[in-house]
């Protein structure tokens, strides 16, 4: 069973995105910057969780959107609360969109691929499912959080000053505890994923490393951390 399945960690996830979260101040609103247009896209979001943003997409024009994720839990939801007319929810791993048999205009992923241990073949695979010039778009957990580190380091009454970090060159699989429960999922440094992309047939055109502005650091201001250390990488990507 998937992390998103056990109850105790589903709940505790759902009780963190309906409160202010680094999601929708900050990695949403910069893949939807990379967006040139989406009306009468056929659109794909892999790691769909529970719907958000393919109810999103489909609002703002979007002809079809699939979202699949690998949670029964997760579909469910987002198959009761984010229900549209031109969307689909499915329980189909990112490892298997080439059973869906169908083509996309663009392929949305929000932080899944640090979960997908074979990520070369997956982008393999969503190259080979998307139309001449199809668009690629994703999210990452950025490189820097995905490598070992002890966190941050404090000197005086002032707070944080730093950040250790460590292991970066050395890539693989890394195991973590979130909510009482083991997620394992793979760094990679950031040269990876972009050799990655060129090597499966897409031309990189574009990468974020969101950083707030002033009005999200009012609203949560942990933010300042992001100019430490970015939590989120954002890549789009064109079908050669």
């Amino acid at each position: 069973m998937n992390a998103y399945d056990d109850k105790h960690f589903f709940e505790e996830y759902c009780k963190l995105r309906e409160g202010e979260n680094y999601n929708d101040i900050l990695e949403t609103p910069a893949m939807l910057s990379l967006l040139d247009f989406v009306e009468g896209l056929r659109i794909l979001d892999i790691g769909c969780g529970f719907g958000k943003t393919s109810a999103l997409l489909s609002d703002m024009g979007a002809q079809y959107v699939l979202g699949i994720d690998i949670s029964e839990r997760m579909i469910a939801k987002a198959g009761s609360e984010y229900k549209r007319r031109h969307v689909e929810y499915r329980v189909l791993p990112a490892e298997d969109i080439s059973e869906i048999g169908e083509e996309f205009d663009l392929v949305w992923s929000s932080l899944c691929f640090h979960y997908v241990k074979d990520l070369e073949q997956l982008l393999k695979d969503i190259d080979s499912i998307l139309r001449d010039k199809g668009t690629l778009i994703f999210s990452v957990e950025h490189p820097l959080s995905t490598a070992s580190y002890d966190g941050y380091y404090t000197n005086g009454p002032d707070g944080w000053t730093g950040y250790h970090l460590s292991d970066y060159g050395m890539e693989g699989e890394r195991r973590s505890t979130w909510f009482d429960t083991e997620i394992v999922t793979y760094h990679r440094m950031m040269s990876t994923i972009l050799n990655m992309l060129v090597r499966s047939g897409f031309a990189v055109e574009h990468v974020l490393e969101p950083l707030p502005d002033d009005a999200a650091i009012k609203r949560l201001p942990r933010m300042i951390r992001e100019y430490q250390k970015p939590s989120f990488a954002v890549f789009k990507a064109i079908k050669r």
